[in-house]
């Protein structure tokens, strides 16, 4: 996955569940979702990159006894977050409009 591809990836996650969660929820929706492995390092690579652009926000979260009473880090989608994963979302729509036909035809050729 290219950069700018796994930040998209990661702000899609953290929409889709809910606008936070902690890093192994977001590596484990990525996964689901694209079926690709993403590493926790990379992980919190974007989510610091993210946090400089100020797209997302992390927090240490409360303590859970599932964890044994540790805590973690949290991270939400801030509005300019949003703002620029809608902005890209709506310009793939665009450049895709039409084009859906032509390229399952192109896929689907033998021997191309």
């Amino acid at each position: 996955m290219s950069r700018g591809t796994l930040e998209q990836s990661v702000l899609f996650a953290l929409v889709a569940l809910g606008g936070e969660a902690h890093g192994p929820a977001i590596i484990d929706e990525i996964e689901k979702r694209t079926g690709r492995r993403v590493s926790p390092g990379a992980l919190y690579t974007v989510l610091e990159r993210l946090a400089e652009k100020e797209q997302v926000e992390g927090w240490i979260g409360e303590s859970t006894p599932d964890r044994g009473g540790r805590r973690r880090k949290v991270y939400r989608v801030l509005p300019e977050g949003a703002r620029a994963l809608q902005a890209w979302y709506d310009d793939v729509r665009a450049l895709a409009d039409g084009t859906g036909d032509l390229l399952q035809a192109l896929a689907d050729e033998v021997g191309g």
